[in-house]
């Protein structure tokens, strides 16, 4: 799986003592904000309502600012997925109509190249290959070929096709054609200061896409030759790096794949990719080195105090180890951070006793908070808090 397609996560829970109450366990936090997608949604919308004009004059003002030196190659690849890349390939007509449209928009063909695309990884589906049928192999190879033919046709309609040399190498990695390597230095020679066909390029030539990480330690050495600044390379190194830890989870060697990606954030750190921290510790948990996986957590919580995800794992943590004090601080310093599960797992203890300290009227508060963002378990310790509070107010 690409590394653009991460953290996908569900909720669920631990019993610790009666059936019906229950801990909330962790659970993975979203990667993107609802702010980060709202021009995305509103290039959505303008191809939903095939609202070309409104497309052309986004596209016009992104292309402007490249031409005029505002926004570098990278940027001006961020922008165009942006405006390109609608959430379902069910927009396939739409962008089809757009081409018609605006048959010289050089966004409007990228755009239906990467839908294109994105239909034929759906038809072939995730499984293996031998798991995978010959019919869901021809119609990925047919939609592949529609994409390749489209993003070839853009290359014509802008000076520097850039992010269509990036789309072609992932289309090369469905078709095996044997052209990835051109795609790439053609890519190169618009901008060899550039990442994105870089990133796209070490994806598909790792191990588990019949590459090796050798070849791509020897292009990481030719980066560094090059103009690319030193943060952009550090950048593509811990890209390599999580790959390769990647590569160890799947060889069912976790801790090795934790050691790879504390490595891969050390040479690229910042909380943008503190995920990779996160990566870190689910592998020491699956190597069932606790003490490692706290050491992450704490890691986290020191450079970036307002990670209620990173207080709330270290608290499920210390519960597990029976260390009950120091689950409820954490469990306390993520549920005022806002996370439900936390809220919940809080109120728990408050309620029982747990860690210390029995205070039902902050029981009550935590799982009220933690009810009212929809979390079920708490609405229903809610409930037998609520009778346990009257009990005790008839005795008195």
């Amino acid at each position: 799986m690409n590394l653009y397609r991460l953290l996908a996560s569900c909720a669920v829970a631990l019993a610790v003592s009666a059936p019906a109450l229950t801990l909330a366990a962790p659970k993975a936090a979203p990667k993107k904000t609802v702010e980060a997608e709202k021009p995305r949604m509103r290039y959505v919308v303008m191809l939903g309502s095939h609202d070309f004009a409104g497309l052309a004059a986004a596209e016009k003002a992104i292309l402007d600012d490249y031409r005029k030196g505002r926004i570098d190659t990278d940027e001006l690849s961020v922008r165009l997925i942006d405006l390109v890349s609608p959430f379902s390939t069910s927009y396939i007509p739409d962008a089809e109509a757009w081409v018609k449209a605006q048959p010289e928009s050089y966004a409007a063909r990228l755009g239906l190249g990467r839908l294109q695309l994105y239909a034929a990884w759906e038809a072939r589906g995730n499984k293996f290959a031998s798991e995978t049928s010959r019919e869901q192999f021809d119609k990925m190879a047919e939609l592949a070929q529609k994409s390749l033919e489209n993003l070839q046709a853009s290359l014509s309609l802008f000076e520097k096709p850039y992010s269509s040399y990036t789309n072609l190498i992932e289309v090369d990695a469905l078709l095996s054609q044997g052209q990835m390597q051109h795609y790439l230095d053609s890519a190169i020679k618009i901008d060899p200061a550039a990442t994105h066909a870089y990133r796209r390029y070490l994806t598909y030539n790792t191990p588990r896409w019949g590459g090796s990480f050798k070849h791509l330690e020897s292009l990481l050495a030719e980066i560094k030759q090059g103009p690319m600044p030193p943060q952009k390379q550090a950048d593509l190194e811990a890209e390599a790096l999580t790959f390769k830890g990647s590569d160890e989870s799947l060889r069912r060697n976790p801790a090795g794949a934790a050691s790879l990606y504390l490595q891969a954030y050390d040479r690229f750190p910042g909380q943008n990719t503190v995920w990779r921290l996160y990566w870190a510790a689910k592998e020491f948990k699956r190597a069932k080195q606790t003490e490692r996986t706290i050491e992450v957590y704490t890691r986290i919580i020191e450079a970036y105090p307002d990670e209620a995800k990173a207080y709330f794992e270290r608290g499920y943590q210390y519960d597990q180890m029976s260390n009950y004090e120091l689950a409820l601080k954490d469990f306390v310093a993520s549920a005022k951070l806002g996370n439900k599960y936390a809220q919940n797992n809080a109120g728990y203890y408050y309620m029982v006793g747990r860690g210390g300290v029995k205070d039902l009227n902050l029981a009550k508060s935590y799982l009220s908070q933690s009810a009212a963002q929809g979390f079920e378990h708490a609405g229903e310790k809610l409930k037998a808090l609520e009778e346990m509070m009257a009990n005790e107010a008839k005795k008195q």
